[in-house]
């Protein structure tokens, strides 16, 4: 007889998907540019300052998106995964605390903010203001989970204020060793998005791009100390989601252009998987200038997410990353999620793996 799996159980990105948190982006916006969000912008391309006014995502891309958010809770479900949503944001309010001033927003990407990893919720320290209480709109979904048995963990608060932030160029270090505890400067505080990690059975990889990074990741590794192994890479300003995602043992999914050059950076034992190499940006813009000024095209394609170790759900328009799949072996399961340039994420951000029918396994021996 097969032992019921707990209520959060994900060691892998890859084992069957059993449930899932799917994002919402009812009242998404962008009032007031984030500006301790500036670091995301000036090392894409140094004109943060160019985007510092009052903007909003065009209703109609709001509601297309909503519409293929819905659309993807169908297609899991019909696939007998139970699909869970945030709690709607009804209104847009204003966020005041002694360090900054926001509005809040809908929560689109959960997998940002949220890490299931084993049988635990971790929340993790905002690097956003307009996101600081994100949390609340999943808060009866956690507590079910807590209920039911699982851990329930929200790391030490950032005050999301400015000075604390590392907003140095990240390109600078990559390659470089992460920093000793030690050697961070006081002033820096923990500020790291659950996205920055990947699951590898055992092992969780974390990228640092910033001090604040840094930090959570040192906080992860010792919150996490005897059960799992943390490996600290320097790869990406932010999330690794954009640069490979493993789908299944001993094979990655990796986007050649922005992998290019740092492969000796992956931890010992990933430099030893297979790669399905892709190159492909996957959509050609479309928007008003004010629009494309604040889109990103990076990483869209390998930004998916795995229903067991051979079929892979890929939006639609990533048409060379669809064939490179099926040539890999892989089943890829073509999705619509339109305007992800906009929102900043693709299905496996849009997305919260809660619980895969597996065991933990070491992957890395």
């Amino acid at each position: 007889m097969k032992t019921q799996l707990p209520v959060v159980n994900v060691f892998t990105e890859w084992a069957p998907l059993k449930e899932v948190i799917i994002g919402s982006c009812v009242n998404f916006n962008h009032l007031k540019i984030d500006t301790t969000f500036r670091f995301m912008y000036e090392n894409r391309d140094g004109h943060f300052k160019d985007r510092n006014f009052p903007w909003q995502i065009d209703p109609r891309y709001v509601a297309e998106r909503q519409e293929d958010l819905d659309n993807l809770q169908e297609l899991l479900e019909k696939e007998g995964v139970v699909v869970r949503r945030p709690e709607r944001l009804d209104d847009v309010t204003e966020i005041k605390t002694p360090f900054f001033d926001a509005y809040t927003t809908a929560c689109d990407s959960p997998r940002d903010m949220f890490l299931c990893i084993g049988d635990e919720i971790i929340e993790t320290p905002p690097t956003n203001t307009k996101r600081f209480f994100e949390g609340y709109l999943l808060r009866e979904i956690f507590m079910e989970y807590f209920r039911r048995g699982a851990r329930w963990t929200v790391a030490p608060r950032s005050t999301v204020d400015q000075k604390r932030l590392d907003l140095s160029y990240w390109k600078d270090n990559v390659g470089k060793p992460v920093d000793k505890m030690e050697d961070i400067e006081p002033v820096f505080e923990i500020a790291i998005d659950a996205a920055n990690c990947l699951k590898f059975g055992k092992d969780v990889v974390v990228n640092v791009g910033t001090k604040n990074q840094e930090l959570g990741a040192y906080w992860l590794q010792r919150h996490l100390e005897g059960r799992l192994r943390v490996h600290m890479v320097r790869m990406a300003d932010s999330h690794l989601d954009g640069h490979l995602v493993p789908i299944a043992p001993g094979r990655l999914l990796v986007n050649e252009g922005a992998m290019h050059g740092l492969y000796d950076c992956l931890p010992a034992p990933l430099k030893k998987w297979d790669i399905v190499p892709i190159l492909d940006k996957s959509t050609n813009f479309d928007y008003p200038n004010d629009h494309l000024q604040m889109a990103t095209n990076v990483g869209m394609s390998v930004n998916v997410l795995s229903l067991d170790e051979r079929r892979i759900l890929i939006r639609n328009t990533a048409t060379l990353t669809i064939e490179a799949l099926k040539k890999a072996g892989f089943e890829p399961i073509p999705v619509q999620l339109r305007h992800s340039e906009l929102f900043g994420g693709g299905i496996h951000c849009t997305t919260v793996d809660v619980r895969r029918d597996e065991a933990i396994d070491d992957f890395f021996s």
